[in-house]
């Protein structure tokens, strides 16, 4: 096998941990060319329905056209609960698909693009290993409860005049922006693996994160979605920045001050600081 083999194999396993979940669909043409978009875009991962197999009638698989053999792989279930929790071992990143603006129940959206180039960069480095697209129903979409139960929320920007946009077209359009940073041309393993390590900036808000964790700002499980606000802002960062070991050497003595509930005094300065606080 060469190494062109070898980096499509691995595309084609990210494009198969890549899962959707339509939550109570009211239209059967709608789950229909939600199917072809899935077939257009390569989006391979499973496929889940909270609600009836009722809802696959002639209309749904006519509009399917030749993507009619994944109304079949359909998986279906009760409540979006159970249709998350069949995922496989390893850490998710769960979208919730609105296109509702911020409030203080459910928190400002993600623009789309930015979500998943962020979302399909932390699967190719490993960060999670599969990402699942949740979609409500056309008629009012998610509920406040079944956001909560994602970890991201992500809009598609429109016009103000106009924002909803039917189920099957914005499903088209996350995975478009899926699909295109998927694609990359074909590099041999050790030049893939070059360019999928973190870089500079991604490194300091990763350590960033892990103390806005430490000091309790990202609770467990993110119930605020603190995380992406975060993320959101640090991408302002410049790409470099000078004498950035610094910065980490700071985040990494706050978060062992913050575990051991004391300043962590390290090196050259535990003599200065005995001096100025004598015990």
């Amino acid at each position: 096998m060469n190494s062109t083999q070898v980096f499509h194999s691995t595309e084609d396993q990210l494009r198969k941990n890549i899962h959707v979940v339509l939550v109570r669909p009211e239209e059967g043409r709608n789950v229909g060319a939600a199917a072809r978009a899935l077939g257009n875009m390569g989006i391979r991962g499973d496929w889940r329905i909270v609600g009836s197999p009722a809802i696959i009638t002639e209309e749904c698989r006519r509009v399917a056209k030749h993507a009619r053999h994944r109304l079949d792989q359909i998986q279906y279930f009760s409540t979006l609960a159970e249709a998350l929790a069949v995922e496989s071992q390893g850490p998710s990143l769960r979208m919730a698909a609105t296109a509702r603006t911020g409030s203080p129940n459910r928190p400002h959206p993600l623009n789309v693009r930015t979500a998943m180039e962020r979302a399909v960069k932390k699967l190719q480095v490993g960060e999670v290993t599969s990402l699942t697209l949740v979609f409500g129903p056309e008629s009012d979409g998610l509920s406040n409860e079944e956001v909560d139960q994602c970890d991201w929320v992500v809009t598609i920007p429109s016009s103000n005049d106009y924002r909803s946009l039917n189920l099957a077209q914005s499903l088209l359009l996350f995975g478009y922006e899926a699909h295109l940073n998927l694609m990359t041309d074909p590099v041999p393993p050790g030049v893939a693996d070059e360019k999928n390590r973190l870089s500079q900036k991604e490194k300091l808000v990763a350590h960033i994160l892990r103390l806005a964790e430490a000091v309790g700002f990202v609770l467990p499980g993110d119930p605020f979605k603190m995380r992406p606000r975060l993320e959101d802002i640090l991408a302002l960062l410049p790409n470099h920045i000078k004498d950035i070991k610094t910065l980490h050497g700071l985040l990494d003595q706050t978060i062992r001050s913050v575990e051991k509930g004391k300043p962590d005094i390290k090196g050259r300065y535990r003599n200065v600081a005995a001096e100025k606080h004598p015990n």
